[in-house]
């Protein structure tokens, strides 16, 4: 995926918001402070959305989605793989994520499951956490440079 390409967006960003919601994916804290959105590009066009949010070494990746037409050719492992390196230059140095339906997916990519009690505060503090996917699998990762 060479060719991908990051743009930072806000949470009220219109493309963000549909590709959530198509995917069935939270919205409900996209505005909230703190947040980093990406829109990732590939020879011009929109590919997928991504995030982040940074707790000091913590970082809580969120919203990784592919749009329909662009799944199976590894660019979710891209997005993923671009959020990772800047919450790392954001001062991460482990990554969470929360998810309903895509562990398996994750766990190919280095994050393991671990238990809400393994997890830090400031992760368990988070909206996404306490509150909007309180019943999601949580998964974890160290994170070296991006």
């Amino acid at each position: 995926m060479g060719g991908l390409r990051p743009h930072p967006v806000t949470g009220e960003d219109m493309g963000l918001r549909a590709a959530l919601v198509a995917a069935d994916l939270p919205t409900d804290d996209l505005a909230e402070a703190g947040r980093r959105f990406f829109r990732f590009d590939e020879a011009g066009q929109v590919v997928g959305y991504g995030g982040f949010e940074s707790h000091e070494r913590h970082a809580l990746v969120r919203s990784v989605v592919v749009l329909p037409e662009h799944r199976g050719r590894g660019i979710g492992r891209a997005i993923t793989n671009a959020l990772i390196g800047a919450a790392y230059r954001a001062g991460a140095r482990d990554a969470f994520l929360l998810t309903t339906s895509s562990a398996a997916f994750f766990e190919r990519l280095g994050f393991v499951r671990i238990a809400r009690t393994d997890a830090p505060a400031a992760i368990l503090a988070t909206r996404q956490a306490a509150t909007i996917c309180a019943s999601a699998a949580l998964l974890s990762r160290s994170i070296g440079h991006g």
